[in-house]
């Protein structure tokens, strides 16, 4: 069971779920089951795209990945294609019992990711572009599910975007080597490395501007758990960026997704305050 939570990338599936559930409280759902449905088919999207980018990628992972279930073998190629589609028709079909703009939304998310593994990854800066984008989905998605619009869930997609665009670009430069093998035009390959990811340190320091207006923001708005988790969120990001101006690549890589899931908890959290209150 560990092998294919590893395929589908769970850890990124649960973050996913959260602050799609959280949009959608924010924005001002109310809707236990809504929740459950917005929160479920977004995990199920997620482990769609992950389970089909193993299967459309091996060649790249048997360099970038060795440990990968599919290099390893310890998942099949079948079993990895069957998790891929029935994660895909599964939300599908969850999606399509909220809004018909949250269901528009996950058809657009949907498209978008299986277009990236076939062919958008081989696309330098549209393929990360694309990434950061699907990664940022998640607020309009609950805020399509709620059936409204909110100017602090704006301002987290425009931070999401840069920050996400900027750790895409960062991973071109990681996976620089594996990729150069595979014949895999990239960022990194029409930069090279050390631009690509200086380029994705300075995007994720734009970001950084972006959580720290909205964090003035959220200051008046009486959301303070939020701002906690955005603050956090921003500082991190500005300190994970110097390092990897610095070289520190992987740290950077990792240390995101730390910094990005702070914000989520916090997120979560208020979007719970703010529906019981």
């Amino acid at each position: 069971m560990r092998q294919y939570w590893r395929l589908i990338r769970g850890e990124h599936g649960v973050l996913t779920a959260i602050s799609s559930v959280a949009s959608y409280l924010i924005a001002g759902g109310r809707s236990p089951l809504t929740s459950a449905l917005v929160g479920i088919s977004a995990f199920l999207a997620e482990a769609g795209m992950f389970a089909h980018n193993d299967v459309a990628n091996l060649q790249e992972d048997r360099i970038n990945r060795p440990d990968a279930p599919l290099v390893a073998g310890s998942v099949s190629l079948g079993a990895a294609k069957a998790v891929a589609v029935a994660s895909y028709l599964s939300g599908l079909a969850l999606a399509s019992l909220l809004t018909w703009q949250a269901l528009a939304v996950y058809v657009a998310a949907a498209s978008l990711g299986a277009f990236y593994n076939e062919r958008g990854k081989r696309i330098p800066f549209v393929g990360n572009f694309i990434v950061a984008f699907l990664t940022s989905m998640v607020y309009p998605y609950g805020m399509a599910a709620a059936g409204a619009v909110d100017a602090y869930l704006a301002l987290l997609f425009a931070a999401s975007l840069l920050a996400n665009f900027g750790r895409e670009l960062v991973k071109t430069a990681i996976d620089y080597r594996g990729d150069l093998a595979a014949g895999v035009r990239t960022a990194a390959m029409v930069l090279g490395p050390e631009r690509a990811a200086g380029l994705g340190a300075y995007l994720a320091l734009a970001s950084s501007a972006v959580g720290a207006y909205l964090s003035y923001a959220l200051a008046s708005s009486g959301m303070y758990v939020l701002l906690a988790g955005v603050a956090l969120t921003t500082a991190l990001l500005i300190v994970l960026s110097v390092l990897c101006i610095d070289g520190k690549w992987q740290l950077f890589r990792r240390g995101s997704l730390a910094a990005f899931g702070a914000t989520l908890v916090a997120l979560l959290a208020q979007g719970v305050i703010v529906a019981i209150f």
